[in-house]
């Protein structure tokens, strides 16, 4: 059996760029798309639980969380038994103590990103105002969204990212959004050499090679096809590439807000030097 990756954030901090990154390593033979993204799919979709039985929904026939989080490592299991598969997956659940172990996973990439900066880009995507987002954000610990036909627990940003960090039994990566942003080469090879470590399939890449991996899935490239093709992971409120800047909070949020959140996430944002 080989175990399964995780690529794990809240939502807007960065994981659809890592899949473009990551899906172009393992795909570098074919003209790049944001299809390669659909290579390393969401874990908790319906679909990947279509073996199982006595399934229990919620409203518009979704599958329940507390049914998920009974079978979703069973699930996890099978799907690292499934040929031809990268094993790869995305998530934005916060590691609640049934998601996922050390019997199922080889390790996880963990993206972050300004919270500040994720506010803003949550606002424009949800169609959400504010200060509703803020409060979401901050304080809802057991906020839920449905992806896909299957619930996943996003908790508040503080407790989501959190717990990726605690967890500590499988080999991890932290990266920063704005790391990434600022030093693309630099990161990209850290993340390779991490999935060298972990992964059976062994990611052969010249200098040359991740020079046009970088030009591929730079933003205004990703962008550009989204406008030209559509993308599929966008809202009825926004496209999904939509500006990818940091700092752009400091052109939206009011003093109040700034305080509110930096507040009430002071000691994560100053373990990732956010302030």
């Amino acid at each position: 059996m080989h175990k399964n990756i995780f690529l794990a954030s809240y939502p807007k901090s960065g994981n659809t760029w890592l899949r473009s990154i990551i899906g172009n390593f393992y795909n570098f033979d074919k003209e790049f798309s944001l299809n390669d993204v659909k290579s390393i799919p969401l874990l908790s979709i319906k679909k990947h639980f279509s073996e199982f039985d006595k399934k229990v929904y919620i409203n518009n026939n979704d599958l329940h969380f507390d049914w998920i989080s009974q079978n979703i490592i069973k699930c996890q299991n099978i799907l690292n038994n499934t040929p031809n598969h990268l094993n790869i997956f995305k998530t934005h659940s916060a590691r609640h103590k049934n998601f996922t172990n050390e019997t199922v996973n080889a390790g996880f990439i963990c993206i972050v990103r300004d919270p500040r900066d994720i506010i803003v880009s949550l606002k424009n995507f949800s169609g959400k105002e504010i200060d509703k987002t803020i409060d979401e954000f901050l304080f809802s610990k057991s906020l839920m969204i449905t992806t896909n036909g299957a619930q996943e627990l996003l908790s508040t940003w503080e407790l989501n990212v959190q717990s990726w960090l605690n967890y500590k039994s499988v080999p991890r990566l932290i990266i920063r959004y704005e790391d990434l942003k600022l030093n693309p080469k630099e990161i990209i090879l850290k993340i390779k050499e991490f999935l060298n470590k972990i992964h059976s399939l062994n990611i052969k890449l010249s200098d040359q090679e991740i020079d046009k991996i970088i030009e591929n899935t730079n933003f205004n490239n990703l962008k550009k096809l989204e406008d030209k093709n559509g993308f599929d992971e966008a809202s009825k409120h926004s496209k999904f590439f939509r500006s990818g800047t940091s700092n752009q909070w400091k052109d939206v949020l009011t003093n109040t807000q700034i305080n509110l959140i930096e507040k009430n996430l002071k000691s994560l944002m100053r373990y990732f030097n956010y302030i």
